[in-house]
């Protein structure tokens, strides 16, 4: 089961369903349809129809009884007890979400084939006995969906909610409007979902590469949900016991509203909506105007009118305030409101709208950037930079929702290699559930001001519904059970065991997902003899297949049974097959064989915070060393902002024009030895400032032979993302293989 319960003792024996078993319920309509439910879903795969009776029977054999108890407080309002013995079995809450849960936790009693969605025959359709105490550790157990980035249907909205309730997630917090677009109908302001919910169609492109509309070019990307579709979403949330909290951002991330209504800028616009990325993002709602609260207000009117939830997240997060520095009325509204600056601005815009919400029995929930300058008194705060806005926040008696990125963002990296498109970083399953929402630091009156904990899904990468599902699971149900179960009784080991079960649930309930290939594989391996290569499973009761010519591995493949040797330059594929046949991406290793002594580069490793690339020969650097080829996790950076120096020799097999790229999210330099201009280094590559994923590339006519040549890379904090390309006569595009690097054994020897 997972989540894992509080407390669980098996017994002996069996309880065998069959067409007399009946299902047993109070004179409670609510529970009724609970043991609807339950009834035709025992129906859809084992075929048995299980009558529904609410009698108060003396005969209790073979009956599942659905119990509301007035007195078990002690299991509070989302609490259960389950007891499962060969006669009967009892199922009780104190509340109905309680009843809700304890379906959620029985349905995994049975086996997977229960989630088929047709009759599955041949299949003894019986329980253990044993008894189940369970309750949740926290009251806010989260899962956020960005729709803006990337617009999803409203079918597959109910789908998503489907998958957080067969976990026990209670919190849906759904992402409405960005820079990207403006998914929610507002009736008062037609233009918002006219123009601000579409977008020029830049589908194929990388997300931080697209380029603005032209003139000429009309928006055909996008959607949005009209009012009734929200009020059919909260219904359908509703009966899986699930609360939705909408996000409307503000005062920044507001491009797609502006491009509808300008004049709640600080500069007038015009503004399109963003097909991409585009950073620092200066254009917000202006604070200084009138019209802006009255603008929002309107707009929250409404919003509050379709959600019946406690909290309105209103973001606040990334607001780049250099406009509110030069516009007029807000330099105003900072001397009237007798406040320091713009970040104490942005603390009044907050608290105004705050006081908008409370006056509607609404509470405020924002991104961490809201405890800046000065938070709202009531306000929550969802802690997304790290755990210090939230340790902060509830240090001053604030309630915190963590969702650490390093933790809870779902648009993270699963696997180092092969994967699809994501943001960066790598967010591991092992990862997720290492999770701990409470940190240190919080003293330990403060420690229930931490209402829990949530996954963010964020799409710049994602587009798709099967792409969103990869991504998600089995990630959320590690995250289910960070939220859930008690930490003393959480254990990896045991979690990747229970979801194996969990796995075959999926396929039956076609859902796509992440499966594991082998651990500890991928990307390129020098070898410095023959060497025997062991592959290890990345799933329980997993095999292998694999391959050695470079095709990827199919069912009639290999099936990896021992150590594979490799004695050549040689590409190992390798991917995971589960028992039911579902198979992980294909992962490939490059194996090069090389002299350890002659092949290589010469690297120096330095640390510092620089804006440009820095002279690195006058700084002494942090560490020196041999490396095969240029690939920073070798060097094993310690801190965020470093730089590294490669020097080394690159041959030349057919002498003509290459080609030569570098990748990477900050400042590069690539120098070659010009052999045929005396021999002095030419800069091939220069890239030097601080954006997203900067590709540059540069050609240079190359001597068969040995040309020395020098890469300069820094990185400041973020993601680390650096690559060296190159191509030529006989030569794809492809990093430079290591067999072609060497470091000369004198400064005045080519020799080999």
């Amino acid at each position: 089961m997972i989540p894992k319960p509080f407390k669980t003792r098996n017994e002996d024996g069996f309880f065998a369903i069959n067409n007399h078993t009946r299902i047993i319920v109070p004179q409670d309509p609510e529970i009724q349809e609970i043991g609807k439910l339950l009834s035709e879903k025992i129906a859809v795969s084992s075929g048995l129809n299980l009558s529904v009776e609410n009698q108060l029977d003396s005969k209790k054999d073979n009956t599942i009884n659905l119990i509301i108890k007035d007195t078990d407080e002690e299991l509070g309002p989302e609490g259960y007890r389950i007891s499962i013995s060969p006669i009967a079995i009892y199922i009780k809450a104190w509340k109905l979400a309680g009843l809700f849960y304890s379906m959620q936790a029985f349905r995994q009693l049975f086996p997977p084939q229960f989630e088929s969605t047709e009759i599955v025959h041949g299949v003894n359709w019986k329980l253990p006995c044993l008894y189940i105490k369970d309750l949740p550790r926290f009251p806010w157990r989260g899962m956020h969906l960005d729709v803006c980035r990337h617009f999803f249907p409203k079918e597959f909205i109910k789908k998503y909610i489907d998958m957080m309730a067969f976990y026990k997630m209670n919190t849906f917090h759904w992402h409405l409007t960005d820079d990207q677009g403006w998914r929610i109908e507002i009736k008062k302001y037609p233009k918002l979902t006219k123009i601000g919910a579409w977008r020029v169609d830049r589908s194929g492109q990388n997300w931080n590469d697209r380029k603005p509309p032209k003139e000429n070019e009309k928006p055909t990307y996008g959607g949005f949900y009209t009012q009734e579709d929200i009020k059919e979403i909260v219904a359908y949330a509703k009966s899986k016991y699930i609360t939705i909290v909408p996000e409307i951002e503000m005062p920044g991330h507001a491009i797609a509203a502006l491009a509808a209504y300008p004049e709640l800028s600080c500069t007038g616009g015009p503004f399109h909506v963003m097909p991409g990325g585009y950073w620092p993002i200066r254009d917000i709602f202006c604070a200084g105007n009138e019209k802006t609260f009255e603008f929002l207000e309107n707009v929250l009117s409404e919003v509050i009118e379709l959600f019946p939830g406690e909290f309105i997240h209103v973001g606040g997060d990334e607001a780049h305030k250099e406009n509110w520095a030069e516009c007029k009325k807000c330099q105003k509204r900072i001397k009237e409101e007798g406040l320091k600056d713009e970040k104490e601005l942005q603390s009044y815009f907050i608290k105004r709208i705050e006081k908008f919400l409370n006056g509607h029995d609404k509470r405020l929930i924002g991104w961490d950037e809201i405890f800046e300058g000065g938070i709202a008194e009531n306000a929550a705060v969802m802690s997304w930079r790290g755990m210090a806005g939230g340790i902060a926040a509830a240090k001053t008696g604030h309630d915190v929702v963590m969702s650490p990125a390093p933790f809870c963002y779902f648009d993270y990296y699963q696997g180092k290699h092969g994967e699809p498109p994501a943001i960066g970083g790598y967010l591991p399953l092992d990862k997720v559930y290492s999770f701990e929402p409470i940190p240190k630091g919080i003293p330990g009156n403060k420690k229930e001001h931490i209402l829990g904990a949530q996954g963010s899904m964020w799409t710049e990468h994602i587009s798709t519904p099967e792409h969103l599902e990869y991504m998600l699971l089995p990630r959320m149900a590690a995250m289910a059970e960070v939220v859930w179960t008690d930490k003393k009784h959480r254990n990896f080991d045991n979690f990747k065991k229970r979801m194996m079960d969990h796995y075959d649930r999926f396929a039956l309930m076609n859902i796509n997902y992440y499966i594991s290939p082998p651990q500890n594989f991928g990307g390129r391996e020098v070898v410095f003899r023959k060497t025997k290569i062991e592959l290890q499973n990345g799933v329980e009761n997993s095999a292998i297949l694999f391959t050695d010519d470079g095709t990827e591995p199919t069912i009639e493949s290999e099936k990896y049974l021992k150590p594979i040797l490799v004695n050549r330059h040689m590409t190992l594929t390798a991917r995971t097959i589960l028992q039911n046949g579902r198979m992980s991406h294909p992962v490939s290793t490059y194996y090069f064989l090389v002299d350890h002594v002659l092949n290589g580069l010469h690297y120096k490793y330095f640390e510092g915070d620089w804006e440009h690339l820095p002279e690195f020969d006058s700084l002494e650097p942090k560490k020196t060393g041999h490396i095969f080829d240029f690939e920073l996790d070798k060097i094993e950076a310690e801190v965020d902002n470093f730089g590294v120096e490669f020097t080394g020799t690159i041959k030349i097999i057919e002498e003509g024009k290459y080609t030569f790229y570098l990748i990477s999210e900050n400042g590069h330099k690539l120098e070659i030895e010009d052999l045929q201009n005396s021999g002095k280094f030419k800069t091939v590559v220069d890239t030097d400032s601080e954006q997203k994923k900067i590709k540059q590339s540069g050609s240079i006519s190359l001597q068969e032979g040995k040309n020395q040549i020098k890469v300069s890379y820094f990185q400041k904090s973020g993601g680390q993302h650096f690559k060296v390309l190159y191509k030529g006569p006989g030569v794809e595009k492809q990093p430079i293989p290591p067999q072609y690097l060497y470091i000369p054994l004198d400064p005045d020897s080519q020799d080999e």
